[in-house]
């Protein structure tokens, strides 16, 4: 009967549902963040992509600090000065701090849009609107969304549960030009290497080579369903290489940043109370060297605390290599223990390409051989408790692309801490493309007090405009000793929804997601998402979930 029922799950959402692939938002995210897999991100990450929309190349304006740093918006400005709007991505790839992999992954979120004669700048205004509704079996809400070049709305709201006079809510306004912009409502702020200040997610591990440096942006305005860590009014002017930004929140927190930029360098400085912190990023002969040195001043004793991170990355031949160290007391950070840490990283890539079945032009091959290994060694005292804490992560990756469809990715983890049981994690993911048809099986295993196993089949079928959709089916089932050896899983779901499931105990799980893109005019598009989930686990109560997203952007 309950396998019964999960098919008829599976029957009823092939019949309503079709989708568009979203992988596109998942790997801008993991490039951004130097994560190797979805399960090491936060929804936060991908919010910001969905909501920002396309960042045109040959006109940035202020959401461009979205995903492109400001070496990247500086090599921008100067090409385009000597050689006019850029007209290809094999062009774009060719400008100084971009090179293929990060035009790969950015490229779904980047327009090449000119109005202009080769050789010419784009001056024209330009104007983008979107309207977002969702609802799920728990949570009722929505989402609006409307900015041009001079000025964006967004906001949220959500209900906890049907009927609940309980809710969260956020939602921001915002201002401006490629100048200058003021914002009132919810955000977050990202400065430097994240010491003084960075709101929003952080990866804490150190997947691969490009987690070592962050990415700072600036204040962004926020339009989630969870609320922010900023609500109150902000601003930011731009004036050639400088720029000035400041914020003041209803916590009665306020920060005050200036930075100054060249082609090669970046120069920060934070001011907050109590805190002071200045940082850098330097490029010079494609060598990385990042950083930030922050002093806080403990009340009125005039006690100083200080804390950095410093990280570089360069290549040698076809071999990428990365250093990063840390020392954060814990009277710096607030939290129950200190950092001290010294972490490598190196990445090889083969230079020999595999062509990819059905592909053609910029990104239609990959190199056959991937291979990332990284580890973290730090010191965690907890002062006057436990000041011998001590932890080592390991992490290796293997990605071989065996064919022009199939290809194998192999991960590995390992963590040690001396005050509690170690875990070690070993992920297979093969992946089939050919054309509209796709398939992933993912097997992973691991030991924490006990072991644990996951494994699920997914099979999907995608079309492309006018009219896109798919849709992806999953069918799995794990086993694990407790929640010590737990594995975490994404869920595909609707844009704006993140959904990384924790399996413990013993079950299986169904799901089938999907959504229709239909393009009704070159400047009008209409978007519908359907999700339906099953999940069946021992001596519990099955959880069934249906998630309906309608979305239209102009």
């Amino acid at each position: 009967m309950k396998r019964a029922i999960i098919v008829s799950v599976w029957l009823f959402c092939a019949v309503v549902a079709a989708a568009q692939d979203d992988d596109a938002a998942l790997r801008a995210a993991m490039y951004l963040n130097g994560a190797t897999s979805p399960e090491e991100l936060d929804g936060s990450e991908l919010e910001r992509l969905h909501i920002l929309g396309k960042v045109r190349v040959n006109s940035p304006g202020r959401n461009a600090r979205s995903i492109l740093s400001e070496y990247q918006l500086a090599a921008l400005e100067d090409y385009r000065r000597q050689c006019g709007d850029i007209l290809s991505w094999e062009e774009l790839a060719l400008v100084d701090g971009f090179g293929k992999d990060a035009v790969e992954a950015l490229k779904p979120y980047l327009s090449l849009w000119s109005d202009n004669l080769p050789g010419a700048v784009d001056t024209l205004p330009h104007f983008k609107a979107s309207l977002l509704v969702r609802a799920t079996e728990k949570n009722i809400g929505t989402k609006l969304k409307a900015e041009g070049k001079y000025w964006q709305v967004a906001g949220a709201a959500r209900n906890k549960s049907w009927g609940s006079k309980d809710c969260d809510w956020t939602a921001s306004a915002e201002v401006g030009n490629g100048r200058w912009s003021a914002l009132i409502g919810d955000f977050n702020v990202r400065y430097g290497q994240g010491l003084a200040i960075w709101s929003g997610f952080s990866m804490t591990t150190l997947s691969t080579i490009d987690a070592f440096i962050k990415r700072p942006t600036g204040i962004r305005p926020v339009c989630s369903f969870t609320p922010s860590q900023h609500r109150g009014l902000a601003a930011e002017y731009h004036l050639g290489r400088y720029s000035l930004s400041a914020f003041a929140d209803l916590n009665s927190n306020t920060a005050l940043h200036a930075t100054y930029t060249t082609l090669t360098t970046q120069i920060g400085l934070t001011l907050l109370p109590h805190k002071l912190s200045t940082d850098f990023a330097i490029n010079y002969k494609g060598i990385d060297l990042a950083g930030e040195l922050s002093a806080s001043f403990a009340g009125l004793t005039g006690e100083s605390i200080i804390s950095g991170v410093i990280a570089t990355k360069f290549k040698v031949k076809d071999i990428k290599f990365a250093l990063q160290t840390r020392a954060i007391p814990s009277k710096f950070s607030g939290k129950k223990n200190g950092e001290y840490a010294l972490a490598i990283g190196t990445q090889w890539k083969s230079p020999v390409w595999q062509q990819l079945n059905g592909k053609e032009g910029f990104g239609s091959s990959v190199s056959k051989h991937v291979l990332s290994l990284t580890a973290d060694a730090s010191l965690l005292p907890v002062p006057q408790k436990d000041p011998g804490r001590k932890q080592l992560r390991i992490y290796g990756l293997w990605q071989w692309q065996m064919t022009g469809t199939t290809a194998l990715e192999t991960k590995f983890t390992g963590r040690y801490r001396n005050w509690e049981p170690s875990r070690s994690d070993l992920r297979l993911d093969l992946k089939y493309a050919n054309g509209p048809w796709l398939a992933t099986t993912r097997l992973e295993g691991d030991y924490c007090d006990g072991q644990g196993v996951l494994s699920y089949q997914e099979i999907g079928y995608k079309t492309s405009a006018p009219t896109e959709c798919a849709a992806y089916l999953r069918m799995g089932a794990f086993s694990t000793a407790g929640w010590s050896s737990r594995i975490y899983c994404y869920e595909r779901d609707a844009p704006g929804t993140f959904t990384v499931t924790a399996y413990s105990g013993q079950g299986l799980t169904a799901s089938l997601y999907g959504t229709l893109k239909i393009h009704i005019d070159p400047h009008l598009r209409a978007k519908l998402c359907l999700r339906a989930s099953y999940v069946l686990k021992k001596a519990t109560i099955p959880t069934p979930s249906l998630h309906l997203q309608f979305q239209l952007d102009t």
